[in-house]
């Protein structure tokens, strides 16, 4: 919002630097962008007059005018036609300097010598107008320096509006903001116009029949007026603050809307059937309407629509018709002064693309209250400007009159939301400032607020407007107080530490999208009954490579493996805790899941050979995890068929339980599958429920260390190829007692020296006790019960 200093001056009498105002304006939460100084710059342009014109002989977009400087005559080239002999118009003579930093000097154009030059509105930096050359008014001073003959040494505040503040839309608005901020009272011109003796209501009606979209309509009439050009302040003020001047009808209304924030629109009266206005949705039939632009738009049953009493003339609140537009030949006006709903206005602009000063205010609130006294000022404008008559009262239409309610502040609560210490006689005067009626006692205030201040509605909204009044750099500043609240819940802090045990375990934390591509089941040419094909599918997504929901967080960290891949960053360690999305019915049911991906070669050390990340290492961050997270009875079997076996390999993949209840699986990807998606062959994947992972773990579960050494021994059992090894684990810790530490599978062996198709199975067997010295006979007892129970199941060993 552009706003002069001279204008806000003529409506509220203050004085003080331009900078100290955006200042205090910026403090009351209207933020001031920039302050314009109008004029600046300009030097050696005066006031001229076109005495004749004619074409250039060499040129067929070029004009030879002949001017006057008040001084004497001279030939001046010119692009523009836009003028005529008597105009007076700013004259740039040589050796003067325009705003931009240009210096005009005398210079030859095709031909013919250019002393001086005519300037645009914007040339001038008084508009962003260069369709021609500023036409003055045909009083202007000859010869006179232009700044001064025009009064144009102004201060233009570029104001950012805050949505949630309409009535600042408007030079009154800031000029009440002023008024409140220096305590000098509000002058506003008077806006009664004089009237003739015919009554509106006799040359027009109006009616309502959307309400809704609706709510006031107000018509005036005004007869006998003669479009021109309007007045030099007019033009200025409008040009000042970023509108272009078209003509005194339309000028007048656009002055109006930037003095009070009500758009208004004139209708040629005699092209309204009937005289009628009758504000309605569109019909069936009326599918489309051309706009002033020339522009035909489609409406719908949404739309606000101001008609005659046959056609449309107008999208309400947004953009006249051209068929009851003003022209040259109008001499009767209806002018149209209403309020609109903000949430259509809102629809039908954004649908049809049109952003207008009128939809903008619009969109934000219009006071209802304000229809009737713009009217009226644009009316007496009208008369003044235009030469014309205004019939005697409005066609008013108001069916349900907007009521303001009071808000009860209660003092105490404000200070406390603010931080201050002020009294109710504060508070009474900071809102009453604002043009609030206000009722105090000692504890609270009754406030009715203006009805121009629509956001004004709870306690919160005026203790804001107390805090602005008051001065947001007087609130003292504090340190909160030292007592903490809150903290993170058991589950909070479990999760937390779940992450800390991936890192620690040398993973890096992925955050992939929650929504798959469609495609990638049949990529990967999955089963009909694989989960993913029944994955939830959006019903608008933003494109085909996010349409479904996920139900495992493996498929996003296998796309995100496969980037990494592809850019040759190996090796691949992710995981990620995140939301998984299933079925219950027709209902979508969310759990947290934690998984992992592995895949490149593994960390090589000096002792041990190269050998790609395989399914023990997805195994081993299960184990680290378990036992950070004070897991008991965790083990894993092999994987029985389900929706996953199509992907994950049939003998490298393990359902993994913990107190016999299945909490996720590790596995080796199929290496069909990580062909599909331009993997390695080998993919090491985990997956953890992590809301039952959560729930059984135990805070402080760190297992007691001994201080004593352990006793190892290594043993081989040859066993048949389909026994897994987890059941030999199983068999040996059960055989061992209560000294058997720990066991590790370190070696898997088949060759010749086994016969048919036995494997041979190495196991890493430690014996400890916590309270003393183990013996080699208390070892070797262990390990003899051990052989007997593998020898017990058919089992050999092999030594």
């Amino acid at each position: 919002m552009r706003v002069l200093l001279s204008w806000l001056r003529e409506l509220v009498p203050f004085d003080d630097e331009p900078e100290r105002i955006a200042e205090r304006l910026s403090l009351a939460g209207l933020a001031v962008e920039e302050i314009i100084h109008t004029g600046a710059g300009i030097s050696g342009v005066l006031v001229g007059e076109v005495l004749a014109m004619r074409e250039h002989p060499n040129a067929d977009n070029l004009m030879l005018v002949r001017a006057s400087d008040g001084q004497g005559e001279r030939d001046i080239v010119c692009g523009a036609r836009n003028y005529e002999p008597g105009d007076r118009v700013p004259m740039a003579l040589p050796g003067a300097r325009l705003p931009n930093g240009m210096e005009i000097g005398r210079r030859v154009v095709r031909g013919e010598t250019s002393d001086g030059m005519l300037c645009s509105a914007r040339e001038l930096e008084l508009a962003d107008d260069h369709t021609g050359i500023l036409i003055l008014d045909r009083d202007a001073p000859l010869g006179k320096d232009l700044v001064a003959a025009l009064d144009l040494g102004d201060i233009i505040f570029d104001i950012d509006v805050t949505p949630n503040r309409p009535d600042c839309l408007s030079v009154a608005g800031i000029a009440r903001e002023i008024s409140a901020l220096y305590g000098i009272p509000v002058r506003l011109p008077d806006h009664q116009p004089p009237e003739g003796d015919v009554d509106a209501q006799e040359l027009a009606t109006v009616s309502i029949e959307d309400p809704k979209g609706c709510p006031r309509y107000v018509a005036r009439v005004i007869d006998g007026v003669s479009i021109g050009r309007s007045p030099w302040w007019l033009r200025r003020r409008l040009m000042g603050s970023g509108m272009r001047p078209i003509s005194n009808i339309v000028d007048v209304t656009n002055y109006v809307m930037l003095e009070r924030g009500q758009p208004l629109h004139a209708f040629d009266l005699d092209r309204l059937a009937g005289g009628a206005i009758v504000v309605r949705r569109p019909r069936k039939e009326e599918r489309a309407f051309t706009t002033l632009d020339d522009q035909e738009r489609t409406l719908t049953r949404e739309d606000v629509m101001i008609c005659d009493a046959e056609r449309p003339v107008a999208i309400g609140g947004v953009m006249g018709g051209a068929d009851a537009e003003v022209s040259a030949r109008t001499t009767r006006i209806l002018l149209e002064s209403a309020a609109f709903d903000p949430v259509k206005i809102t629809r039908t602009a954004r649908r049809l693309g049109l952003r207008t000063e009128a939809s903008m205010r619009f969109e934000r609130g219009v006071n209802p209250d304000g229809a009737r006294t713009a009217a009226d000022l644009a009316a007496r404008l009208f008369a003044e400007l235009a030469g014309g008559t205004v019939a005697r009262g409005a066609v008013d239409v108001y069916p349900r009159p907007r009521r303001v309610k009071p808000v009860r502040v209660r003092v105490a609560r404000a200070n406390s939301l603010i931080g201050i210490e002020a009294d109710s006689g504060e508070m009474v005067a900071a809102l009453r400032a604002l043009g609030c009626e206000v009722e105090a006692s000692r504890t609270a205030l009754k406030v009715t607020p203006p009805n121009w201040r629509l956001d004004l509605s709870i306690e919160e909204d005026l203790v804001e407007e107390i805090a602005r009044i008051y001065g947001y750099d007087r609130v003292p500043e504090r340190l909160p107080g030292g007592a903490r609240a809150g903290g993170l819940s058991v589950e909070q802090r479990r999760r937390r530490l779940v992450r800390r045990l991936m890192l620690g375990a040398g993973l890096s934390e992925a955050m992939t999208l929650s929504l798959l591509p469609a495609t990638l089941a049949d990529r990967l040419e999955l089963e009909a009954e694989h989960p993913l094909r029944h994955a939830h599918r959006l019903a608008n997504p933003l494109s085909e490579d996010e349409m479904l929901l996920r139900p495992s967080l493996v498929w996003g960290l296998l796309l995100a493996a496969q980037r990494n891949v592809a850019r040759r960053v190996l090796p691949v360690r992710l995981f990620e805790v995140g939301t998984i999305f299933g079925r219950d019915g027709d209902a979508i049911v969310e759990r947290q899941q934690l998984g992992w991906v592995m895949t490149g070669p593994a960390r090589a050390e000096w002792h041990t050979p190269e050998r790609e990340l395989d399914f023990f290492d997805a195994k081993g961050i299960l184990d680290a995890l378990a036992s950070g997270l004070g897991i008991d009875g965790l083990t894993v079997e092999q994987l029985r068929p389900t929706g996953w076996s199509s992907v994950l390999h049939p003998g490298r993949s393990a359902a993994a339980f913990s107190a016999g209840t299945q909490i996720g699986y590790v596995a080796e990807l199929h290496p069909r599958i990580a062909d599909r998606l331009e993997l390695p062959r080998r993919v090491a994947v985990g997956i953890v429920d992590l809301e039952v992972v959560v729930a059984g773990a135990r805070e402080g579960a760190a297992p007691e260390v001994s201080r004593l050494p352990a006793i190892h021994r290594d043993i081989a059992v040859v066993t048949p190829q389909e026994v897994p090894a987890t059941e030999v684990a199983a068999v040996i810790e059960g055989a061992g007692g209560p000294l058997l530490e720990s066991v590790r599978l370190f070696d898997v062996y088949r060759g010749d020296q086994i016969a048919g198709d036995a494997v041979s199975l190495a196991f890493a067997l430690s014996f400890r006790h916590l309270e003393r010295t183990l013996t080699d006979a208390e070892a070797d007892e262990g390990s003899g019960s051990i052989r007997d129970a593998v020898m017990g199941r058919g089992w050999s060993i092999r030594e």
